[in-house]
């Protein structure tokens, strides 16, 4: 009876390891810290982000990354391990990577931004604001967003784009000047506009076959991009479709013009502009032309997009 006691005790108190252990797990947050973010100034930040998780009371694991691929193959590295609650510091592109492994996961994406953009925080309505993005992350609450996703193999959080925009962002990460956000993509806007010419795209969807003389479009799932540019005041992270806007092609004064209207949404009343929803289109033009999303280079055109539907599981307010 006694020996029969003793294995039972034995087996409790294993049973009561293995589930700490596994608790513990669900609870720790790994964060992944992006050095290079807002130009090499989110390393700074390092201290100061780890003593407001401490008076938080936040359980986490913290790791340096060294490139998008690192940030990518260590996100898979703890979902393997079992961690539950993913936390990024950086900006767009931190989140990009970290996404690629945990869509359709039932693991938690939460956020600290310290970017130089920061356009995914915008829709939503997370502030770039240490103190209340630990907040909103020791709360616990999530929603589960849509993703969009790019030739079957790249998922993005906000906005895809392709054609002038896309040149655009190009320089914009290429640049040394000092610059971010808003003054950041201005500039590589204008700098860009002196040799941009407007391409005729072919266009399919929803059994519709297009071709249009295109300036620049965009395929979003969220309303910001470029530092603060309202491109698709309509997008919804929740609706199970993605927005589509056209800017045609055009004089580039008239472009030079209405470009300050992209920053608060006012640009969709422009007879150049037209804007619609799909869940799915093809993309295809006799020119090569770079894709980016979230600010990341995905690929080049021919580009299939679509939606995937409620594929992250983010914190959110």
């Amino acid at each position: 009876m006694h020996f029969i006691a003793n294995i039972k005790k034995t087996f409790i108190i294993f049973l009561i390891k293995y589930y700490r252990k596994g608790k513990t797990f669900m609870n720790k947050a790994i964060l992944i810290l992006n050095p290079s973010a807002s130009q090499g100034k989110t390393i700074l930040e390092k201290e100061k982000i780890e003593a407001e998780l401490r008076k938080s009371d936040i359980d986490y694991q913290m790791h340096i990354s060294k490139s998008a691929q690192d940030i990518e193959q260590t996100t898979k590295k703890y979902i393997d391990l079992g961690y539950k609650n993913f936390i990024g510091v950086g900006g767009d592109g931190t989140l990009h990577y970290m996404a690629q492994y945990l869509a359709g996961t039932d693991c938690n994406l939460g956020i600290i931004s310290t970017g130089s953009g920061n356009d995914i925080i915008k829709t939503l309505e997370i502030k770039q604001k240490l103190e209340e993005n630990i907040k909103i992350i020791k709360q616990g609450k999530t929603r589960r967003i849509d993703l969009g996703l790019y030739n079957n193999k790249q998922y993005y959080i906000g906005i895809a784009g392709c054609g002038f925009d896309s040149e655009v962002t190009r320089y914009a990460n290429e640049t040394k000047l000092p610059l971010k956000g808003k003054l950041r993509y201005s500039f590589s806007v204008y700098k860009t506009l002196i040799t941009y010419r407007p391409k005729i795209f072919k266009l399919r969807y929803d059994e519709v076959k297009r071709n249009i003389n295109i300036m620049m479009m965009v395929v979003s799932n969220l309303k910001y991009y470029g530092g603060g540019m309202k491109i698709t005041p309509n997008a919804d992270a929740f609706d199970s479709q993605l927005d589509v806007c056209i800017i045609k092609a055009m004089p580039k004064m008239t472009l030079i013009k209405f470009f300050p209207k992209v920053y608060n949404g006012t640009h969709l009343d422009i007879p150049y502009v037209e804007t619609f929803k799909i869940s799915e289109i093809d993309i295809s033009c006799d020119y090569s032309l770079n894709v980016y999303g979230d600010g990341e280079y995905l690929g080049k055109l021919p580009a299939n997009f679509k939606i995937m539907p409620g594929m992250l599981n983010l914190f959110v307010p």
